[in-house]
Parts: C-alpha cells; structure tokens; sequence
C-alpha cells in the first residue's frame, strides 16, 4: 500500500541545529522521506542553515526572543490554562543543570515567539527529532495551539545524568515517542509511558557497499578499525587496553586505525604513548559519511567499547554499527546501552564487555589465524542488517505513524 502525500500535507520537523554534520542518519531518513513524496517543513531553533539540499530550512534567529515582552503576556492571557501548566511543571523540580536550563529556555522561548506562526500555518502534526529542546518547543507550541506533537527519544537526551527538566511532562503528553533501540524503549516504558505509544523504528541505511572478498586485507597483520567522537562514552581508554594486550601476547599483528575527534583527543596520544601503542594506533581525526564507508571495506574488523559515561549518556544504537555490518565487517560490540542490538551474539558479531579485555583478544587471534571461520558471521551480518535497517522501510514506518496521528487528530477535531 502506497503513501499518498496529501494525506500528510502540513507537518513540522523541529530540530536543534539542522543540519549537522554529525547527525548523519537524520539526513538519510529525511531524504527517504522525500523519495516518498513526504516534505514537511524544517525547523532549525539553535544555528543551521537556511538551505539543505534545495529545501528551506525555517531558521530561527535568537534576536526574536527580544519579543517575548510581548509574547509572554499574550500567550498568559490568551491560553491561561495551557501557560500554567507549563510554568508550574517548571516550579515544581529544579532544573538538573546549566545546560538544561538553556535548552528548556530556548525552547519555551522557541514555541512562544513562533507560536503565532505555527497557528497560520495549520500544521496536523509537530515532529520533534531529540528529547531535549526540539521536543520542549514541540510540547509547548501544541500546548498553545492545540495541534498533536510526537518526539523522538534516543540516548543521550533519554540517559543523562539528571534528565530532562520537562521530560515527564514531554513524554506524558507526546502522541508518540520514536526510539531507535530495545533498550531505549524499555526506559521509556519504565517511566511510566505505555507501549502502544513507544516505537521502536531504526536508525536505516541507504548504501550497501560490496565488498569482494572476505579474505583478510592483509594476511601480514590484522587491520582494525573503531569510528566515533572521542569522547567518554566510546570507551576508547578501555580499547588501547584491549590492544596493548593483544599486542603483549603477539600471536598476531596488528594495525588499528581511530576515526574521529572531540575532546580527549589529547589524552588518548598521550594514552597511545604510555602503552607503547605508537606503531600499532593511529588517530585520523574525523571523515565523511562516504570516506567512513569506504573504510569499513579496507578493514577486518570494527571494535566498539562504549561504555555509559558518568554522566549517564550512551549510545543506543551506535550508526557505525550496521554501518560496518553493511561492509562485511567484522563486529565486536559492547554490552552496553544496545549496542549489540543490531546483530546476534556469536552469529551475525560478537557482544562483549569492554571491562574484559581477554574475551576480545581471543576472538582477535583466532580470527586472525582462522579467517574462513568468521566468513559465515561476516556474511550473516551483511544479510541481517539489509533486512532490518534499509531507509526506505524505516522512514516509511515513520510516515505511517505520522498518518495514524494526523488522522486520529482530524477524527477528534
């Protein structure tokens, strides 16, 4: 059955900074999207820019919230009950931290400046894409005029150490709450929001490179390679741990490349040194979504050891993860958050604790000295995440959850 796009005319996606170079799945969902003939409007609240693509993108300039003497006033006196509400959910708890005062801020401020425009514009449905400040401009905006919003609700913006200032409030009154992993969704629902409301719809891909060979690159040694910001959650200090054992035992050689930047970047040379890992790791800094493609085919195997910062942020579903899956590479995932989601342990990749690095060694060394033996998990992984993370069917769900929204709505108006 075929999306017809005037069932869903006027939506709205609200994002934080749209777009953003790190947030490369948004951009393959939203392309998706438009090959259905789907094309809401774009909202970016925090910077962006005013084109993606050849599509507007509604940019918001901080100089409007100068208007909110007047607004503030006008939306107390025009939606009393609604204005209450939120100020009251505010009152009540105190905000978990500076960073969340901003955002709740921006938000709030967000949805009573453009909230006179968003009226005009009739929409059927506000989208949220993050938990945090697209999905407070969402709540608030349909607070004062009374049209559905859905959000999206992922890691950092589920797990963080002191939460959402609003989040109860958001998932509460949310129509939907779009997740990408199990573990995500079971927090959720932990929070007391019921399942038919939660729904769990990847994160999909639209490339399937083909690799030529499951031999190794190079028969001389293992290349390896792990893809991510450097920052707590990877788990990075526990990776050079792993490689400084693989490297004492010396039943195999080894090349690992890291793919990325961020702020430990410092620490981890420095960490590179102390090891003596200066010949086996290389820092890269960052690449593009094709160059990270082509990557995963020069490689054996991709490592993954995120782990939940103290902050309380992880990963849900790390992208690079079916990403590599999709190359024929091979994955060794942590435990954690659900990273291990998107294979099956022991057959399509291997889930393991990034506190214990012998475990991955093991698998290391015996893939090295048995190669033929990981061709089936490598094969069954190219299979598993075709199935379940192809674009096209995860933005389509999407869609179609935004239809049974909208109609809802309209039956009950």
């Amino acid at each position: 059955m075929g999306f017809k796009p005037d069932s869903l005319e006027r939506v709205a996606l609200i994002y934080a900074t749209f777009p953003r170079s790190t947030e490369t799945f948004v951009r393959r969902e939203l392309r998706a999207m438009h090959g259905f003939g789907f094309k809401p409007k774009l909202f970016s609240i925090w910077k962006g820019k005013n084109k993606w693509e050849g599509h507007e993108v509604q940019r918001f300039t901080l100089l409007k919230l100068c208007t909110l003497f007047f607004w503030l006033p006008y939306w107390a006196f025009k939606k009393p009950k609604s204005f209450r509400q939120v100020l009251l959910a505010i009152w009540n708890k105190p905000c978990p931290n500076l960073q969340n005062w901003n955002e709740t801020f921006l938000g709030l401020g967000f949805a009573l400046v453009e909230a006179h425009h968003f009226r005009g514009q009739r929409f059927q449905l506000l989208h949220a894409v993050w938990a945090t400040m697209p999905a407070t401009a969402a709540f608030a905006l349909s607070e004062l005029i009374d049209v559905p919003f859905s959000m999206g609700a992922h890691a950092y913006d589920l797990f963080r150490t002191g939460g959402d200032w609003l989040l109860n409030e958001k998932f509460m009154n949310a129509s939907m709450i779009r997740t990408s992993s199990n573990s995500s969704a079971y927090r959720i629902n932990a929070m007391g929001v019921s399942e038919n409301r939660v729904k769990v719809i990847r994160r999909g891909l639209n490339k399937w490179p083909s690799r030529n060979s499951f031999k190794l690159t190079d028969y001389r040694k293992l290349k390896l390679i792990s893809v991510g910001r450097l920052v707590e959650k990877k788990g990075y200090f526990f990776l050079l741990q792993i490689l400084q054992l693989l490297k004492e035992r010396a039943y195999c050689e080894f090349q690992m490349t890291i793919v990325g930047n961020g702020p430990l970047d410092g620490q981890l040379r420095k960490e590179i040194d102390r090891l003596g890992l200066a010949k086996e790791v290389s820092l890269v800094g960052a690449k593009s979504e094709e160059e990270v493609s082509k990557c995963f085919l020069e490689y054996d195997a991709m490592l993954f050891t995120g782990i939940i910062a103290y902050n309380g942020d992880r990963d849900g579903i790390p992208n690079v993860i079916p990403e590599a899956m999709s190359s024929g590479t091979l994955i060794l995932s942590s435990i954690y958050a659900g990273a291990s989601e998107p294979f099956i342990d022991g057959v399509s990749g291997f889930s393991l604790n990034p506190k214990e690095p012998q475990k991955w060694v093991e698998i290391l060394e015996d893939f090295a000295q048995n190669p033929i033996k990981y061709e089936k998990v490598r094969k069954k992984a190219l299979l598993e995440v075709r199935e379940r993370f192809d674009v096209n069917q995860t933005a389509l769900k999407l869609i179609r959850n935004f239809e049974k929204i909208a109609l809802l709505d309209g039956s009950e108006s």
